[in-house]
């Protein structure tokens, strides 16, 4: 009766001695890598976001939402711009993805940055956000933000 506990013992004994046990998950990264200008109409303007999500674990990964709101910098302050918020986006193990999401800008507020640009010859821009990760044992919230300069005609 004692035998078969005494054989599981033995077995979980020798198996985390040989390494066994899977290793903890790295925390994975999100930086935001560029904001570049799609199309201009009247009432709106498109962006596209690029992030970039650095996995550096052995196994792929989901990355089951991302939000994030963008602002432009009006003299230290922040003018909100547009929110952009995606999901189900499958992330590569042992490495960088490169995400490209979709943003529109209502016009209006744009204007008052697009004045700015004539003034001082560039729009900052700000972006704040956190992505969700999902690695089906394990879950990650990453937060994420990056002021990047924008000057006319950049992408």
């Amino acid at each position: 009766m004692w035998r078969p506990a005494a054989i599981l013992l033995m077995v979980v004994l020798l198996c985390s001695a040989a390494g066994c046990a899977a290793p903890p998950l790295k925390e994975p990264t999100v930086a935001v890598g560029g904001v570049e200008v799609e199309k201009i109409t009247w009432g709106s303007t498109n962006l596209t976001l690029r992030l970039i999500v650095d996995n550096p674990n052995p196994i792929g990964a989901t990355l089951a939402r991302v939000s994030f709101d963008v602002f432009f910098l009006d003299d230290g302050r922040a003018v909100y711009l547009a929110h952009g918020e995606q999901e189900g986006i499958r992330i590569r193990p042992d490495g960088e993805t490169t995400v490209a999401i979709p943003v529109t800008v209502d016009n209006p507020p744009l204007v008052q940055a697009l004045l700015r640009t004539l003034q001082d010859g560039t729009i900052m821009l700000r972006v704040d956000g956190s992505g969700t990760l999902d690695y089906g044992i394990a879950t990650f919230e990453v937060p994420f933000n990056r002021t990047v300069e924008v000057r006319p005609g950049q992408g």
